[in-house]
């Protein structure tokens, strides 16, 4: 274990040098990326009409391609167009998934219709501006994310792990952006710096009404600073409170932008032409003076942007600040700022609001995308955006051979021009000489392998997995989640041993991660199945279910993942699942997660009449329960039982008061409603942990599709409700 949190470890924080310095693959015939070699360069290109849509249809002809001020001959073309759940999305006009707390399926690389990265710069966003921000970013996941989009929500104030994969699940994308917050050391209350006296105001308020009264000479501040002249102990005041000022926003720009760049640089894996959308209050490129941290942001913003053009990412920019009003307003604070001051505060408000939209400009122009600024419309603006990556164009020209040489030219500049004046083109700007010579590929350790696996925006599928993670909690441990894997065995190499068993033998590690994207808990085991005959050809026929277990220390939402290797092959596959655990201590009453198993109506009436069972004279019946759990599949017409644990019941009496009901809902309407039935607890051993089981019929009307099995408990006596879910699928 203590091998696989290191290999973790080594995984998060080395992931940019690793994919910064391999090579990238060559892609799919239908994924094509942006290339830059010694052979070829391919370039993508973006051209919209005057509404902003995409532009197809054009050839070579109607493009000129400079490098360096001096014009290539361009060697082929294609125009990319990226589709969505099935539908073209060029116009940006195709149907969404409907409701956004529906569980979606994990994609693969071959399912994706467009990679989304939304990047909320939660170290400097003002208090106001993360009202807003969370407002557009949930209208955007209900009503502008398509069937298809794969998407993470990143903050750059936590790492990327929990919450935080890219993933075409609407529901882990709210919960992602409920955990956006307000960070009071960053950011400041009001998107606008308050108009109020600073220490100039103070030092010259009172040098200059000192003066008067003793001189009535206010040019001079003899009683402060006898031996300064007031413009020189003016300036450099404010200096002093400017750089202070400046240092501690450039330290948290260059935090910001680190990890702006690792989501970037992990995004060159995956496939085609990628979005980035970037939600800040601003960043400054360079500060009035030399001693500012942030004189060395546009250093950071260049390595930045050719890292996102190696890495085929087109970032979008949108200020958060919004539409904003310069003039001194009520929220100000003007008190005693001395006569003549109040239009130069604000004339230097004004500059540093447009000084801080000065590096969005700059990152968005440099790798092809767009800053939104001074708009209020932030969904109009990623909808653009949504709009500009329904096609694309590949130019691709032959360089000559000083292009790679550093020593001749350490930057390439690009410019490409469309010869229709109606057109607008977005290109990236250029690229830095680096080495790009390839790398001898490396052959990775089993813990590091499977902890690449684990950290991976995609799950892995040579070895296809499911899996159902069930919260719970013991008696004398405390909380723990208990993970039903499901594992297609077609996978596993099965080698003959000399008795004529087959065995297959597979590495299994399971993490969680908190909502700070770290790992926190994590359980691994090596394991041999063995089997043979009959066995063997149901087991791939219809695979099997490995349980895992691994206890939680502390209450909750949590990323589980899980990846497994076959240890013969080396093949992985990986899965996750985004569990709560309750905190016991404050929350009261609470369900654990729900196990559940299909049966028959004939085989369920033998249960009711006791007929079943392992006791002489009963029928044995195998369970279903495992695999039933995990794959969620069942059939119109059967019975659904279910079993759950109830924790934290007032005591009236010797034992609480409780009273269950449960219901099947489709698309949020209920197609099924139990009774509320009282539940007798008398008979419980121990009243904190109270198990509970009963059933519900599936009626043969049910047509197949999704639902969601709802188990309510109330608390009488405390007057407390508690709820669980279960999503499933009813099949033909």
């Amino acid at each position: 274990m203590k091998k696989l949190f290191i290999s973790l470890s080594i995984i998060l924080v080395s992931f940019i040098s690793m994919t910064a310095q391999q090579p990238s693959g060559t892609p799919p015939k239908d994924e094509p990326v942006v290339k830059i070699s010694t052979a070829l360069i391919q370039i993508d290109v973006t051209v919209t009409d005057g509404s902003g849509k995409v532009v197809p249809g054009l050839g070579p002809a109607d493009f000129d391609v400079f490098e360096n001020g001096e014009r290539q001959k361009i060697s082929n073309l294609s125009f990319i167009s990226k589709t969505s759940g099935g539908a073209t999305v060029e116009n940006g006009n195709a149907a969404t998934t409907g409701d956004p707390n529906a569980a979606q399926p994990a994609l693969s690389s071959a399912r994706v219709g467009r990679t989304i990265a939304i990047v909320v710069d939660d170290l400097t966003l003002s208090f106001a501006s993360v009202y807003y921000t969370r407002q557009a970013l949930k209208k955007f996941v209900g009503d502008q994310m398509q069937s298809g989009d794969q998407v993470a929500i990143i903050r750059t104030g936590g790492g990327v792990g929990s919450l935080q994969q890219f993933t075409s699940d609407k529901a882990l994308l709210m919960a992602a952006i409920e955990k956006i917050r307000w960070n009071p050391f960053g950011g400041s209350v009001d998107a606008l710096a308050s108009v109020s006296q600073n220490n100039t105001d103070l030092t010259e308020r009172f040098g200059n009404e000192s003066e008067q009264m003793a001189s009535g000479n206010p040019k001079q501040y003899t009683l402060v600073h006898p031996h300064e002249n007031v413009d020189q102990v003016q300036a450099a005041a404010k200096n002093d409170s400017r750089n202070s000022a400046a240092q501690e926003a450039g330290i948290y720009m260059q935090t910001s932008l680190g990890a702006i760049k690792y989501v970037i640089a992990g995004m060159e894996s995956l496939p085609g032409r990628k979005a980035m959308m970037l939600f800040s209050d601003g960043i400054t490129i360079q500060s009035d003076s030399e001693k500012s941290r942030a004189s060395s942001v546009l250093d950071y913003l260049r390595d930045l942007t050719d890292t996102a053009n190696r890495s085929s990412v087109v970032v979008y920019t949108f200020d958060t600040k919004g539409m904003q009003s310069m003039a001194i307003t009520a929220s100000d604070s003007t008190y005693e700022i001395i006569d003549g001051h109040r239009e130069q505060k604000v004339a230097q408000r004004t500059r540093d609001f447009k000084d801080s939209q000065d590096g969005l400009v700059f990152l968005a122009n440099q790798t092809g995308g767009k800053a939104l600024l001074d708009s209020n419309d932030m969904n109009g603006g990623m909808q653009r955006a949504l709009d500009e990556q329904a096609g694309y164009y590949l130019l691709g020209y032959i360089p000559d051979t000083e292009t790679f040489d550093p020593v001749k030219r350490r930057y390439n500049k690009l410019e490409v021009r469309v010869n229709r004046p109606d057109l607008k083109v977005s290109y990236r700007s250029g690229f830095f000489n680096t080495n790009t010579s390839p790398v001898a590929a490396q052959t990775l350790s089993v813990e590091r392998t499977i902890a690449k696996a684990l950290t991976s925006p995609f799950t892995q599928n040579e070895i296809t997995l499911n899996i159902n993670a069930l919260y719970a909690d013991d008696p004398v441990d405390g909380a723990y989640i208990r993970s039903f894997i499901h594992i297609d065995a077609s996978g596993l190499k099965f080698n003959d041993d000399a008795e004529g068993w087959k065995k297959a033998t597979f590495d299994v590690s399971a993490v969680t991660f908190g909502d700070n994207g770290l790992p926190v808990e994590s359980a691994d085991s090596k394991y041999t199945i063995k089997t043979k005959g009959p066995t063997y050809d149901s087991m791939l026929k219809n695979g099997f279910v490995y349980v895992l277990m691994m206890p939680i220390k502390k209450a909750g939402v949590y990323q589980y993942r899980v990846a497994l290797r076959d240890a013969d092959t080396g093949k992985i596959g990986s899965a996750s699942q985004v569990v709560e655990v309750p905190n016991l201590v404050k929350q009261g009453l609470a369900i654990s997660s729900l196990a559940v198993e299909g049966v028959t109506p004939s085989i369920w009436q033998n249960i009711t009449q006791g007929k079943v069972g392992n006791n002489p004279g009963q029928m044995h019946v195998a369970s279903t329960l495992l695999y039933d759990t995990v794959m969620k599949q069942f059939v119109a017409g059967n019975v659904l039982r279910y079993g759950f644990e109830v924790y934290n019941a007032k005591l009236d009496g010797p034992a609480p008061r409780l009273e269950t009901q449960v219901r099947i809902l489709q698309n949020n309407k209920v197609v099924v409603e139990g009774a509320v039935n009282k539940f007798d607890a008398s008979t419980q051993t121990d009243m904190k942990h109270i198990k509970i089981s009963a059933a519900v019929m599936l009626r043969d009307t049910l047509a197949p599709g999704d639902y969601v099995l709802q188990v309510i408990v109330n608390d009488t006596a405390a007057k407390k409700r508690a709820v669980q879910i279960f999503p499933f699928e009813i099949i033909k």
